[in-house]
């Protein structure tokens, strides 16, 4: 299994993040190769992973033309394929607790993302609301958006082995829907979600792997004060991270509107 994040202008916070999710994936699949697809090549020189570096031109590249920053995801997840095309892919984001990599395994055996957040027309919020305003009943690349379409959380994204058109199709889905005037900030994430369940197959990740996003105020300073009291290299962390309390914190709360943004202004996305 080839496991990969992608880490560009990175705050200390994102990297503590990163270290984290990387400490527990060479805990819990130590064969499995990491990779991190990065713009600085300081990042996780130290860490046990393959690093890919971004130039300017792949990055502006990347997020195409209407400079779409979560277009970079896909592309990463596209490379790796591309690169590993008999392989599996597991993608995580930064703020992800990889607990049962081996669980994980055993159960593959269709495409996967973190969490099935629901039918479109049952999504509560103002940017889902609108999208599905925009998209109900429109046909892009042969799939249509409907008030039924399932999004799923791209916190994680599992691919068994010859997935990458695929990839390729939900980028060509992402691309059409950043023409029309659905707002752009779950956009990657409803593309992967159609493209990768077509067929009705895509199962959820999130038994064997918890992704914080909303809760990264509690997990963070808990994070960091656990990395500071190791010692300073990787091995030495790697071999106290039985001592990390999972379960330290709820992986998801709601939060209000003005959390978010607060959240945001602090480069907590």
């Amino acid at each position: 299994m080839h496991i990969v994040y992608f880490c560009t202008t990175p705050t200390p916070e994102l990297l503590l993040q990163v270290e984290i999710s990387i400490l527990l994936c060479k805990k819990g699949a130590p064969d499995s190769q990491i990779h991190l697809y990065t713009d600085d090549e300081s990042v996780g020189q130290n860490w046990p992973i393959i690093q890919h570096v971004l130039t300017p031109a792949q990055l502006s590249e990347w997020q195409g033309p209407k400079g779409f920053f979560w277009r970079i995801k896909m592309h990463v997840i596209a490379d790796m394929c591309a690169l590993y095309p008999n392989e599996t892919i597991l993608y995580l984001d930064a703020d992800t607790l990889p607990m049962d990599l081996s669980g994980l395994q055993a159960q593959l055996s269709a495409p996967m993302m973190h969490l099935n957040e629901g039918a479109l027309g049952s999504l509560n919020t103002k940017t889902e609301r609108r999208m599905l305003r925009e998209l109900d009943e429109k046909t892009f690349h042969g799939i249509t958006t409907t008030k039924e379409s399932m999004m799923f959380n791209a916190g994680v994204v599992v691919l068994p082995p010859g997935h990458g058109e695929t990839i390729e199709h939900a980028i060509e889905l992402c691309d059409s829907y950043l023409e029309t005037a659905a707002p752009p900030r779950l956009l990657e994430q409803l593309a992967l979600s159609l493209a990768l369940n077509k067929n009705q197959l895509l199962q959820e990740a999130q038994p064997y792997i918890a992704h914080y996003w909303s809760t990264k105020d509690l997990w963070i300073p808990y994070l960091d004060r656990w990395l500071g009291q190791q010692g300073p290299t990787f091995e030495q962390r790697l071999q106290a991270i039985d001592t990390l309390n999972l379960k330290a914190y709820p992986y998801w709360a709601k939060r209000s509107n003005t959390a978010r943004r607060l959240r945001k202004l602090f480069n907590r996305k």
